[in-house]
């Protein structure tokens, strides 16, 4: 991955949670996440993509923190995948979520 690469990322852990979500590959083909404790693979026969959620949950207080989801979409299915470090949550839905 270099960094003209739309889906290289810096690898910077989000305080007390899991690594920084990595993926390889491109849209419509075969495309692999990890951050070392989880990882999801797309191998898709239709359309598909791998992208990253990134949000600060409680912003301006001094209990702000950095929330990373990672979701993996085949032909308008998506699978969200959260890893906080101790517990992992998986959602499938056709909703575009912003958890």
């Amino acid at each position: 991955m270099t960094k003209s690469d739309p889906v290289s990322s810096r690898h910077v852990p989000a305080s007390g949670a899991a690594g920084e979500f990595e993926i390889v590959g491109a849209d419509n083909a075969e495309q692999h996440a990890s951050n070392g404790h989880v990882s999801l693979t797309v191998r898709p026969d239709g359309p598909s993509r791998l992208r990253k959620r990134i949000a600060i949950k409680r912003a301006g207080t001094r209990h702000a923190c950095r929330v990373q989801w990672l979701f993996g979409e085949i032909d308008g299915v998506r699978c969200y995948v959260h890893d906080d470090g101790t517990t992992v949550r998986l959602i499938m839905t056709r909703q575009d979520l912003y958890p």
